[in-house]
C-alpha cells in the first residue's frame, strides 16, 4: 500500500500489505491465468467473451452462491492482479500463446528482479511494496514501442485494465482491504498513466477511453478507513461527500490521511447528508473577534449611504478603508474609517467569501469588530501587493456584512445586484478558518487543493457556492498568504505529469472545479444583462451536500445562480412560496421541466398544484432522505424524446413537464392496473386475515399473460439501513400499500423514459381522477389532438421488472394452486362467515390453511 501517497504529516500511518502469494507469476497470457490455474469458475459470464480462451462450460460462475475461500482467493488475485499486471506493462508476458515482446529468458530474469524489489521481509513476515514500480515509467513506454503495432498494444493494455477492474468488482467484497488496496493502487497508477500518456502524446493518440473506477468504496461505510476518519474528527457528511465527489483511490486515501484543523461545533448530531456543526441561530449569533482575548469596539459603515447607493445609482457599494490619525498619542496607526462608495467600472475591489460560523457576519448591524477589519485590510493590501498593483489605486472591499443592509427592503435591493458583485470583482477571496491555519509555503498543492475543495466548511455552505461560482479570479487565504486556485491547479498538473498518482488527484479536483464553472450562468449573445441559466443537473450536483441555516434563503441562492428574478422570488411570504416561484421561473427559462422529476421525489411542496415539486435541492434539508446525489442528479438529466411504441404502432414523444394550476402536465407512457378476481364471484382477497400481511412486492400478469413484479422504491431503499423492528413497524403501519392502491380500480403506473419492461424501470404509481371539461381547458389547452388528459394524484415511486422464464413458470403454478384452493369448499365456507372474531371463523381459517398445505 506504499503506492498510496499521503500528506507530509499524515493523521495516521498507511498499513503495509501482507505478501500472501502461493506461487510466482508464470509469464503467460495475462487474461488466460484462470484457465492455466484451473480457476475458470472465478470468471463471470460478462468477461468470458473477452478472454482469448473461453472458460470451460463445466465451470460456471457461481461465486455469488459458493464463494471461494479467502485463503485460496487472495493469493490467486495478488499473483494475477499485482505481479501479472506489473509484468504485462513491463512487457514480460506472452501477448498470445507462444508470442512475446522480449526473450523468454530475459523476461524471466526481470520477473525475478521484480519479486526481489516488491517483496520485503520484516520480523519474520513478508510484505508487498510497489515503490520500485514508480521509477519504471520510462521503461514501460519503451516496452510499448517494442510492439509491432503501438496502437494495438495500447488497446490491449487498456483491455487488461478493464478486465481486472470488472473482476475485482465481481469477486468477494470482503477481501482484506490492504490486499485489495495494493492491487487497485497499482491498477489506478497504470490506468492514469496510460490515459495521460495517450492524451498528451504529440500527435495525440486516439484511444477510446473506458471509465475505470478501481475502488470507489475505498472509504467503505462501516469500514476501516471510515472509522479512522471519524476518530480523526471528520463529519459523517464530509465522508459521504468524499465518496460521492471523488473517484480515485489515490485521492480518497490522501483525503483520509489529512489532519483536520480545530473546528467550531460538534459533529455528533450530523448525518450522512447534513452537517449541523455550522448551523447558526440568527437570534443568538454574535460577530467574533480576531483573538479570544480581544474586546475592541466595532467599526460601522454608514448604513444610510449603503442604502442610498443601492436605491439611486443602479450599482452597489464597495468600501474604501481610510485610516484617521491617532488622537491619543499611543503610537497606533490610527482609527479605521469605512467609506461606502458606488462601484464604477475600472475600480478594483476584493469580494470576500466567508463562512458566517467563523464570526465575520452580523445580522443586527452593518459593523464588524475593529480587529477583524484590521485583519481584512491587511489581507487586502497583501493580495494587492502580490498582484503588483499600483499603491495609488488601493483595492476596495466588498463584504456582505457591511454592504448588505440588515433591513428587508435593503436586503432585497442588495440581492438584485449580488451576481454582479462577484462577476465584477477583481478577485474573490475565500476566508475559512480551517484553511487559514495551514501555511501555503512548502505545502504540496495536492494538500492545499484537497483541503479547499474536499474538506473545508466553505465548500459546504450554500451562500458561498455562488461566490465561488461567479468570481472570475478565486483566491484562497492560507495562514501566510492568499493563493490563486488556478495557479494551484497548474502546479498540481505539472506534478502529475511526472507522477501519475497526483494526476489522478488533479483529475478529481479539476472535476469539482469544473462543476463550479459550469454552474455559472452564461451571458446571452449581444446582451450584458441577460444570462442563460446553467443546466439543472449542474445545479443539483452543486447543491446536494451544502447547508443553509435559514430555509427561505435557498430559493434566493438558486435565483442568483440560475439568473432568475430575485426580487420576484424574494417577495413570496415563506420558503415554500419562494420555491414555487423558483420552479415557475425555471420552467419558463427552460420551456418546461424534466419529466423525470415526478419519479425521484422525497419531500415535496405542500402547495396545491405544486405537490410534485421538490421542497429543497439540499440533501441536508430532507428529514428522511432516501436518494443519494446520483439519483437526485439523474432526475434533471436530459431525456430522450422518442420513447416508446404503443399498441397501435405509432410513436409518442415525451414532452417537458409544464406546470399548470392543476399540477405538472406530462406526456408519458404507462399502464392501468386493473384488479380482477381469478374466479368469478369471489372477492379479490378471499383469504383476508388468513395469510400474512407483509407486502414485499406485487406480482401481476399483463394482458399478454406475462408476469411482472412491482416493488416499493422507498421500502427497497430503506431495507439496507432499517433494523428488523423498523421494517416490521413500517409494514404494519402501511398495511400493504401497493395492493390497496391497486384495489381501488383507479391505479395506474407512469413509466420512466424510456419505457421498457425487459429490465427494472422506475415508475410513478398514481390514482387517476376524473377531469372535467373546464379542467381540460385549463390544464391542457395546447394538446392539439383529441386525447383527453388524465388527472392523476401521485402516490409513490415503484420499480417494475419482468420475471424470467423460471420465475414466470413458478408463478403460473402458484396461480393454479391458488385457484384450486379458492374453488374449494373450505374457502366458500370461510367466506360465508362474516364475524372474524368468532370461533367458527377461526375454525374455517384453520381448514383453509390446512388445505393450502395439502395442495
Amino acid at each position: 500500500m506504499d503506492l498510496l501517497c499521503v500528506p507530509d504529516e499524515p493523521s495516521a500511518p498507511t498499513e503495509r500489505c501482507p505478501y500472501v502469494c502461493a506461487e510466482g507469476w508464470d509469464g503467460g497470457v495475462y487474461r488466460m491465468y484462470p484457465q492455466r490455474t484451473g480457476l475458470s469458475r472465478l470468471v463471470p459470464r460478462a468477461l468470458r467473451d473477452m478472454s482469448e480462451v473461453p472458460a470451460p462450460a463445466d465451470q460456471p460462475f457461481l461465486e455469488g452462491l459458493y464463494p471461494t475461500p479467502l485463503e485460496e482467493l487472495q493469493p490467486f488475485l495478488q499473483t494475477w492482479f499485482f505481479f501479472g499486471l506489473a509484468a504485462e506493462f513491463l512487457g514480460l508476458n506472452e501477448v498470445a500463446p507462444g508470442v512475446r515482446l522480449m526473450d523468454r529468458a530475459d523476461a524471466a530474469r526481470e520477473m525475478a528482479l521484480l519479486y526481489d524489489e516488491c517483496v520485503l521481509e520484516d520480523g519474520g513476515a513478508r510484505y508487498l511494496t510497489a515503490a520500485a514500480v514508480l521509477g519504471k515509467s520510462k521503461l514501460i513506454l519503451e516496452r510499448v514501442r517494442m510492439a509491432p503495432d503501438r496502437i494495438q498494444r495500447l488497446v490491449y493494455l487498456r483491455d487488461c485494465l478493464y478486465y481486472s477492474v470488472v473482476m475485482l468488482h465481481l469477486v468477494q467484497a470482503n477481501l482484506d482491504y490492504r490486499i485489495r488496496s495494493a492491487i487497485v493502487a497499482l491498477g489506478e497508477l497504470f490506468s492514469t498513466g496510460l490515459f495521460a500518456a495517450v492524451t498528451m502524446a504529440q500527435p495525440r493518440i486516439e484511444l477510446p477511453i473506458v471509465g475505470l473506477n478501481w475502488y470507489r468504496d475505498y472509504v467503505k461505510p462501516g469500514g476501516v478507513v471510515e472509522a479512522q476518519m471519524l476518530r480523526g474528527g471528520w463529519c459523517p457528511s464530509e465522508i459521504e461527500k468524499i465518496r460521492s465527489q471523488f473517484q480515485g483511490v489515490f485521492t480518497m486515501h490522501y483525503m483520509s490521511r489529512l489532519k483536520l484543523a480545530q473546528r467550531h461545533g460538534d459533529h455528533g448530531g450530523c448525518s450522512l447528508h447534513a452537517c449541523r456543526a455550522f448551523q447558526m441561530d440568527v437570534a443568538t449569533y454574535r460577530p467574533r473577534h480576531a483573538g479570544d482575548d480581544c474586546g475592541c469596539a466595532h467599526v460601522e459603515i454608514d448604513a444610510a449611504s449603503v442604502l442610498s447607493i443601492l436605491r439611486s445609482t443602479g450599482s452597489y457599494p464597495v468600501i474604501r478603508v481610510e485610516r484617521q490619525p491617532s488622537t491619543d498619542g499611543d503610537g497606533a496607526d490610527g482609527l479605521l474609517r469605512l467609506v461606502a462608495e458606488p462601484w464604477t467600472p475600472g475600480t478594483p475591489y476584493l469580494a470576500l467569501s466567508h463562512v458566517w460560523a467563523d464570526g465575520l457576519g452580523n445580522p443586527a448591524t452593518n459593523s464588524l469588530p475593529r480587529c477583524q477589519m484590521e485583519r481584512l485590510s491587511r489581507m487586502t493590501a497583501s493580495l494587492q501587493e502580490q498582484q503588483q498593483q499600483q499603491p495609488s489605486t488601493p483595492y476596495r472591499i466588498w463584504v456582505d456584512t457591511l454592504c448588505c443592509p440588515v433591513d428587508l427592503e435593503g436586503k432585497l435591493m442588495a440581492l438584485r445586484t449580488i451576481a454582479d458583485v462577484y462577476r465584477q470583482a477583481t478577485h474573490v477571496l475565500v476566508l475559512d478558518s480551517s484553511l487559514a491555519t495551514f501555511k501555503s509555503e512548502g505545502t504540496h498543492p495536492a494538500e492545499l487543493l484537497l483541503r479547499t475543495f474536499g474538506a473545508s466548511p466553505w465548500m459546504r455552505r450554500l451562500w458561498t457556492l455562488q461566490e465561488g461560482v461567479l468570481g472570475n479570479s478565486l483566491y484562497i487565504q492560507f495562514a501566510d498568504r492568499a493563493v490563486d486556485s488556478s495557479a494551484l491547479l497548474q502546479q498540481l498538473f505539472a506534478v502529475g505529469c511526472q507522477d501519475s498518482r497526483y494526476m489522478r488527484m488533479w483529475q478529481d479536483v479539476m472535476s469539482e472545479y469544473n462543476q463550479l464553472q459550469t454552474l455559472c450562468a452564461v451571458p446571452e449573445p449581444g446582451s450584458s444583462s441577460n444570462h442563460t441559466p446553467p443546466p439543472l443537473v449542474s445545479l443539483q450536483r452543486a447543491l446536494h451536500y451544502r447547508t443553509v441555516s435559514v430555509a427561505s434563503d435557498e430559493p434566493l441562492c438558486i435565483a442568483t445562480l440560475m439568473a432568475l428574478d430575485t426580487g420576484y422570488i424574494a417577495a413570496a411570504p415563506d420558503a415554500q412560496g419562494r420555491m414555487v416561484r423558483v420552479w415557475e421561473l425555471l420552467s419558463r427559462a427552460n420551456n418546461g421541466l424534466p419529466v423525470r422529476i415526478i419519479f425521484y421525489a422525497e419531500e415535496t411542496l405542500d402547495v396545491p398544484g405544486w405537490r410534485w415539486a421538490p421542497r429543497s435541492l439540499l440533501g441536508s434539508s430532507v428529514s428522511d432522505p432516501v436518494m443519494g446525489n446520483d439519483e437526485r442528479v439523474i432526475r434533471f438529466a436530459e431525456q430522450v424524446t422518442d420513447v416508446a411504441q404503443n399498441d397501435h404502432g405509432d410513436r409518442r414523444l415525451a414532452r417537458a413537464g409544464i406546470p399548470t394550476p392543476l399540477g405538472l402536465k406530462v406526456r408519458l407512457p404507462g399502464c392501468r392496473l386493473v384488479p380482477k378476481p381469478h374466479i368469478q364471484g369471489l372477492p379479490l382477497h378471499p383469504w383476508s386475515g388468513v395469510t400474512g400481511t407483509i407486502e414485499d412486492q406485487l406480482v401481476l400478469r399483463d394482458e399478454a399473460g406475462g408476469w411482472v413484479r412491482i416493488f416499493d422504491w422507498y421500502r427497497t431503499k430503506k431495507m439496507g439501513v432499517w433494523t428488523r423492528e423498523e421494517m416490521s413497524a413500517y409494514d404494519k403501519r402501511m398495511n400493504g400499500p401497493l395492493c390497496r392502491s391497486m384495489d381501488t380500480g383507479n391505479c395506474a403506473l407512469i413509466y420512466d423514459v424510456p419505457s421498457a419492461l425487459d429490465q427494472a424501470r422506475t415508475c410513478c404509481m398514481v390514482q387517476v381522477e376524473d377531469v372535467g371539461e373546464g379542467d381540460i381547458e385549463e390544464a391542457a389547452p395546447d394538446l392539439g389532438c383529441e386525447e383527453t388528459p388524465l388527472r392523476a394524484r401521485r402516490e409513490r415511486t415503484v420499480m417494475i421488472s419482468r420475471l424470467g422464464d423460471v420465475e414466470a413458470g413458478l408463478m403460473d403454478m402458484l396461480r393454479q394452486l391458488a385457484c384450486k384452493v379458492a374453488s374449494d369448499e373450505v374457502t366458500r365456507g370461510l367466506l360465508s362467515i362474516h364475524d372474524q372474531s368468532s370461533e367458527a371463523w377461526k375454525d374455517g381459517a384453520a381448514h383453509v390453511r390446512a388445505r393450502m398445505k395439502e395442495v
